[in-house]
């Protein structure tokens, strides 16, 4: 079961029995998305185990794994108002023993973090280091270089885009800011190529994972892209 982005899996029975269908269900209850963990953009999973009697109801639900325990009272507290068709054997309704999956997912209602395929604004806590702190700026483990855009194709219009970001704890660019740049095609094509951007995290003295905000700037010329395009025998991007 997947809430967040709502979608739903089939409970898993304990024991194996070919005989038995299991139990289906019919009357989902959404768990709360605890507010702090969805405000920072974290997801997770729970597994909760229960037995479906043979009337649909929930008996003795227990949650078997959370990867944060405010996910788990989060099921814990609309587990037992899930209603379920109960199992089956030779046709007649029996208890049985059930885990369920429940997944948590931020809805992603930006632009960038649908193109993206995942949450790319988040609540940070604390002030990330400043990359020019470090002494060695961090390095993606591939530059990924922004085109030019299509649609400005033979207007030979030249620009440049200052992209602020922060690099969290996983590696991955979140909260992308424009500094400068004022076209939006330049803007939409420098926010894909940075998002896009793979980084290892930086570690601190105790070697903990610690968020780094750098910013990137981008230039862009049809001529050179033009260049490059010869050079590499590439077409570029359809318009």
């Amino acid at each position: 079961m997947i809430f967040g982005a709502m979608g739903l899996l089939a409970p898993v029975t304990q024991a194996a029995d070919d005989d038995i269908v299991p139990p289906r269900l019919t009357r989902p209850v959404q768990p709360n998305y605890p507010s702090d963990l969805r405000d920072a953009g974290v997801e997770g999973q729970v597994d909760v185990r229960f037995e479906v009697d043979r009337y649909g109801m929930v008996k003795e639900p227990k949650v078997h794994y959370a990867t944060h325990k405010e996910f788990g009272k989060a099921v814990e507290d609309v587990v037992t108002r899930w209603r379920f068709s109960p199992a089956r054997k030779g046709g007649l309704p029996v208890d049985q023993r059930v885990r369920m999956p429940v997944v948590f997912v931020v809805k992603q209602d930006d632009p960038l973090s649908k193109w993206a395929g995942r949450n790319v604004f988040k609540k940070m806590e604390g002030q990330p280091l400043d990359a020019d702190e470090l002494g060695v700026w961090p390095e993606p483990t591939a530059w990924i270089e922004p085109y030019y855009p299509p649609q400005l194709n033979g207007t030979g219009k030249r620009g440049e885009v200052v992209v602020s970001f922060v690099i969290d704890e996983h590696g991955d660019v979140v909260n992308p800011e424009i500094l400068i740049g004022d076209d939006p095609h330049f803007i939409a094509s420098a926010l894909a190529a940075t998002v896009s951007l793979e980084f290892s995290p930086h570690l601190n003295e105790a070697g903990e994972p610690v968020p780094v905000s750098m910013a990137v700037s981008y230039r862009f010329d049809e001529k050179k892209q033009q260049q490059w395009d010869r050079a590499v025998g590439s077409d570029g991007p359809k318009s």
